[in-house]
């Protein structure tokens, strides 16, 4: 299998590339340093890529959208997210659960959602679980009404959500969110839409403040007789193929992010001069530039194949994104520390850019859930 970009991919990649330069990347570390979460949602930036479209690529030409299917994407994250993780963040999340949409929702259901996708530009999308109360021993170290977990109800009709959630990545800017249930005991979800606008019932509990990836808002976020729309009714093999991006693309943005470590790490390895010559010329510096391009590819590779399969309704292997995940997020993290180490002791000082790139993919595999969670969903599907 050949995952060589076609024309109009590198189209897309393009870009993106050139959206994350110059638009993106000289505006990272001012959000990286706002003091104040509420202040660090990157608004100006992702209102210049939605006028070039990013926001709406997954969505069909035919409905107002770019068209792009799961592979392309990952090109183009890549790209965003080398620019920011944190916004590469949020473009994955509205591409993914849009995509999500798409194959849980019907036809007709999926071209209303599209309409209003995107004709509403500054329309964003959140991913909250549902029905999920922290155990009794739960010992966190703030207090937040989101611990009480949230529920849905009927009311005559109609639905009632109250309660809480926590950890809600782009929870306060998104002015859609798509609500997972938990399994029930037969194995199915259920899964609705729930817009979020003056009155909707919706409203921020706290805002938290990450070591990294900051440009994307983590919130908890309380519900009071908030109304979703009808419920979509799903068995577990049918959300877990319809949700292959959500743990595909984020990760194809974390890469992008590892990139940006490594080509900082290749460039300093050039100029820096000790013992008589460059440190690139250093076995061991090289030896770990090398180390750094063999994970890059091997994490983009996997997540690229994972998206092939997933594009070809391939149900044969449905653990392979699970894994393609946790392995990308893991290398990421090993490439950007290895990075710092190039720069040896200035790598660590916040005068270099490393330090951050660090944090932001740890961040990453935190916010993601950690890679034994990947491995476990896994290793019930072998």
């Amino acid at each position: 299998m050949d995952f060589a970009p076609a024309e109009a991919i590198l189209a897309l990649q393009g870009l993106a590339r050139d959206f994350a330069r110059q638009e993106i990347a000289q505006h990272s570390d001012a959000l990286d340093e706002e003091k104040s979460p509420e202040n660090r949602f990157p608004g100006e930036i992702l209102e210049k890529g939605d006028a070039l479209g990013l926001r709406t690529l997954p969505v069909p030409e035919s409905l107002g959208g770019g068209g792009a299917d799961l592979l392309s994407l990952c090109f183009v994250a890549e790209e965003i997210g080398w620019g920011d993780l944190g916004v590469g963040v949020i473009y994955a999340q509205d591409w993914a659960l849009a995509n999500a949409v798409s194959r849980l929702w019907d036809e007709a259901a999926y071209a209303a959602f599209a309409e209003n996708f995107t004709q509403d530009h500054p329309l964003h999308l959140a991913h909250v679980k549902i029905g999920e109360t922290p155990a009794p021993e739960d010992k966190s170290p703030y207090p937040s009404d989101a611990r009480q977990g949230a529920s849905i109800g009927k009311d005559g009709d109609g639905l009632r959500l109250s309660g809480g959630a926590r950890h809600v990545l782009n929870g306060a800017a998104a002015g859609l969110y798509l609500l997972e249930s938990s399994p029930a005991d037969e194995g199915g979800r259920q899964v609705f839409l729930l817009e979020n606008r003056d009155g909707s019932g919706v409203e921020v509990d706290r805002y938290h403040d990450p070591m990294g990836m900051r440009s994307c808002p983590d919130v908890d976020l309380r519900f009071e007789d908030a109304q979703p729309g009808h419920p979509h009714d799903c068995a577990e093999e049918g959300w877990r193929n319809a949700t292959h991006a959500i743990r595909i693309l984020p990760a194809a943005a974390a890469v992008g992010c590892a990139r940006k470590s490594h080509e900082h790490a290749h460039e300093h390895a050039r100029e820096r001069v000790q013992g008589g010559k460059p440190i690139i010329e250093h076995q061991t510096v090289g030896f770990m530039l090398c180390d750094n391009l063999m994970e890059l590819d091997a994490a983009r590779r996997s997540l690229q194949a994972a998206a092939w399969a997933a594009g070809q309704g391939e149900d044969a292997e449905p653990w392979r994104s699970f894994l393609a995940k946790a392995f990308a997020a893991e290398s990421c993290e090993r490439v950007a520390r290895r990075a710092m180490e190039v720069w040896g002791g200035a790598g660590y000082m916040t005068e270099a850019p490393m330090e951050r790139l660090v944090r932001d993919v740890v961040a990453f595999s935190h916010a993601f859930g950690m890679g034994h969670a990947a491995r476990s969903a896994a290793m019930n599907l072998l």
